[in-house]
């Protein structure tokens, strides 16, 4: 390569496309993070191209997680010349597109997603302008599609149903802290930061407001994989991806025929990657269920790592588990006692005719503080709604459930 000047102020403009295309792929990038990757690459010799990668890289990526978006975007734009001019066509409003010949390529997900809108705004104008005229039946096809089962939704659906999970806003109870902190609107008055404002005021007393300091509860999650709740469970991880992106407390765990922490690989913010690193951590996907071996697991090597006593601790799973000759009411007494709240959210509730018949769900139903269903876009939107209210009491039902069990039995179930 000529290092001359129109060759540099050619390199400098693809530079800039290669910036904005890895903007529109999710990664966050200033503009003084280009201009470094610029002066960077200038001081390199275009020897090897691996000199080139690793100069935009240290210059582009500040997160880890981004590494794989890099290196796929990075192959396609410095590789294919054609496959430059169409990032060019899509990143540039006042050009247009002209092929159509690189649609067949194999592009990564993020980048296909990206790359698959064109810049068209005459037809985005028609096309609401289009829905304001036809607007007819619109509030009841959505609620509808809410309210619908996940279990009778197609791929299409579930894909729109994981889209609505991510921008639904969960907002995490509060917990008192044993500090205050100064807050002008508040009734408790403190004495020692009034004394110590008088002494910059000359003697002057004036009354300083405080209030006690609160904090988030932290938050585990427990969700069953096996094969009746599949789902269920994979609604549910983009709901605690979800979680995870606002709130740092959060840990999450799969069972089924073994339990499996997921909390590292759901921390990544592309949801991508991260589905995909949870699929290769596990190997029981709609399998058995083991729900017993598996609270015992947790008890005994995860329970004091990440819960505590004003911890929430949310189990997902139908309760249907066939080896009824455990100890799986006493597991459960052991969680509950080990959190602020155990919450389960089962899908079965959907039924408006449902009992709990099975021996497994009503050792479990003993030994939790609340019970909700969990089966549509509805349920868990209602869920975030609880979650905020910090679930409120133990529900009627609950109470009507725990005694009628308890006279059946008349305690042997707990055996």
């Amino acid at each position: 390569m000529k290092n001359d000047n129109k060759f540099s102020a050619k390199l400098d403009k693809n530079i800039i496309f290669f910036a904005r295309l890895l903007r529109a792929s999710g990664i966050s990038i200033g503009s003084g993070s280009i201009l470094d990757s610029i002066e960077s690459v200038k001081l390199i010799e275009f020897t090897k191209k691996s000199t080139f990668f690793y100069a935009l890289q240290t210059s582009l990526i500040k997160r880890p997680e981004d590494m794989k978006i890099f290196e796929q975007a990075f192959h396609l734009f410095w590789q294919n010349p054609k496959f430059q001019d169409r990032i060019r066509d899509l990143l540039l409003p006042q050009t247009q597109l002209t092929g159509n010949q690189e649609e067949k390529e194999e592009l990564a997900k993020r980048i296909q997603e990206t790359l698959a809108k064109p810049q068209n705004p005459k037809s985005e104008i028609d096309k609401q302008e289009n829905l304001l005229i036809d607007a007819s039946g619109t509030a009841s096809e959505t609620q509808i599609f809410k309210e619908k089962d996940f279990e009778m939704m197609s791929g299409e659906e579930l894909k729109k149903a994981s889209q609505a999970i991510k921008e639904i806003l969960i907002k995490m109870p509060k917990k008192p802290f044993r500090r205050f902190e100064k807050n002008s609107l508040a009734s408790k008055i403190s004495v020692r930061h009034s004394l110590k404002e008088a002494k910059k005021n000359f003697g002057l007393v004036i009354p300083k407001f405080v209030k006690k300091k609160d904090k988030s509860r932290s938050v585990v999650v427990l969700i069953d994989i096996s094969g009746s709740m599949e789902n269920y469970s994979r609604m549910m991880i983009h709901f605690v991806h979800n979680l995870m992106q606002h709130h740092k407390q959060v840990s999450a765990f799969l069972f089924g025929t073994k339990l499996t922490n997921i909390t590292n690989q759901l921390k990544n913010k592309d949801i991508d990657v991260a589905l995909k690193e949870v699929s290769k951590a596990t190997n029981d996907w709609a399998g058995g269920t083991r729900i017993r071996d598996s609270i015992f697991l947790f008890n005994r090597t995860w329970v004091r790592r990440v819960s505590s006593s004003s911890s929430l601790i949310f189990l997902i799973s139908d309760g249907l588990d066939r080896d009824h000759n455990t100890d799986l009411f006493n597991q459960m007494e052991r969680l509950q006692k080990s959190c602020y709240k155990l919450v389960w959210l089962n899908p079965l509730l959907r039924f408006k005719d449902f009992l709990p018949k099975s021996t497994s769900i009503k050792r479990i139903l003993l030994n939790v503080d609340a019970f909700l269903p969990i089966h549509s876009v509805e349920s868990i939107q209602n869920l975030t709604s609880s979650i905020a209210k910090n679930l409120g009491r133990k529900n009627g039902d609950i109470y009507q459930w725990h005694n009628k069990i308890i006279e059946e039995t008349q305690g042997g179930i707990k055996s």
